[in-house]
């Protein structure tokens, strides 16, 4: 019994191993974000209430960098015509990521805490 355990657990731990080898997704890293909880639309925001919750979130930095380099390319963007910034995004907007003329990434996305759904996290 002892010995047929072994030979079943035998290709768990290869295929384990097979992560760590190829370097694996990597570990969680810190992000630099702030956060807004709130209630109505992002344009006119209200209160929070019990049926009406939303979360707006932006990181900035390394993170920024990463999620704008991953989903590429740059799109037109009438906020940011002519300003040297450029502007991607993903799930119709509701992910927005801008690197400005300056070099600083920054990304919003926002959630609505209700039902889960992907919703945007800034405005033009």
């Amino acid at each position: 019994m002892m010995r047929k355990l072994q030979w079943c657990l035998l290709p768990l731990f290869f295929v384990s191993q097979m992560g760590v080898a190829d370097g694996g997704p990597g570990p969680y890293k810190k992000a630099a974000a702030v956060y807004r909880i709130y209630g109505g639309s992002l344009g006119d925001p209200i209160a929070p209430k019990a049926n009406d919750k939303k979360i707006a979130i932006s990181l900035k930095g390394a993170a920024a960098k990463e999620l704008f380099e991953a989903i590429g390319p740059d799109k037109h963007d009438e906020c940011t015509t002519g300003s040297g910034d450029r502007v991607r995004h993903r799930d119709d907007e509701n992910l927005s990521c801008i690197r400005t003329k300056e070099g600083e990434y920054s990304c919003s996305f926002g959630f609505d805490l209700q039902t889960g759904k992907s919703i945007g996290g800034s405005l033009c």
